[in-house]
């Protein structure tokens, strides 16, 4: 059995776990890759999306309460952080108006937002109750619009592969969803990221 084949078989045998554990340390292009898998009849798809929404909500719960931890409150007694600290907040609220839910939705799609923007709300004293609300919201949708695009990408290399069945072609055109994947969101943070500056 050769190593792409090993990887898939133990995917496929342990699916929770996985998706559970890439979701807390992977992000959105694990779970490109999972649902890719699946929609090509290798992996349960909803096996993926149950436990990989739990491996999100446990991730976004432990950054809460490290926003909340007192080191972090030890930390933005300092200066230079503090500022930091500071201007986000305004930032965030200047763009995006006082509506947390927009702007933990936002956060999602933007590489390097998401865990600042979390450990802010758990300092600024949104309850943990009020955040889990509005987490377990956004990261249904958050999910839903990537697993979509990642299912039809992964019927799209599927019916590709009915031409060929060359393995050299299908690792490419993973790897060429994946790497386009990784573009577009950090170009469009590249960009959000300037925009939000700038207002």
């Amino acid at each position: 059995m050769d190593i792409a084949a090993q990887i898939l078989a133990f995917f496929g045998n342990n699916t929770p776990l996985v998706s559970f554990f890439g979701a807390i340390i992977g992000g959105e292009e694990t779970l490109v890759l999972l649902v890719i898998f699946a929609a090509r009849d290798t992996l349960n798809l909803w096996h993926i999306v149950i436990f990989f929404y739990a491996g999100v909500m446990v991730s976004d719960a432990l950054w809460y309460l490290v926003g909340r931890s007192r080191v972090f409150n030890w930390l933005i007694t300092h200066r230079l952080t503090f500022n930091a600290y500071t201007y986000w907040g305004k930032m965030l609220y200047k763009t995006m108006g006082n509506n947390t839910l927009e702007v933990l939705f936002m956060t999602k799609f933007l590489y390097g937002f998401r865990i600042p923007t979390i450990m802010y709300f758990a300092q600024e004293r949104l309850s943990f109750r009020a955040f889990i609300q509005y987490s377990l919201l956004t990261n249904l949708i958050w999910m839903t619009i990537i697993t979509v695009f990642a299912w039809f990408a992964g019927k799209g290399i599927k019916f590709a592969m009915h031409f060929s069945h060359n393995i050299l072609l299908d690792v490419f055109l993973i790897g060429v969803v994946m790497v386009l994947f990784a573009l577009v969101a950090r170009i469009a943070s590249k960009y959000t990221k300037s925009w939000l500056q700038k207002k």
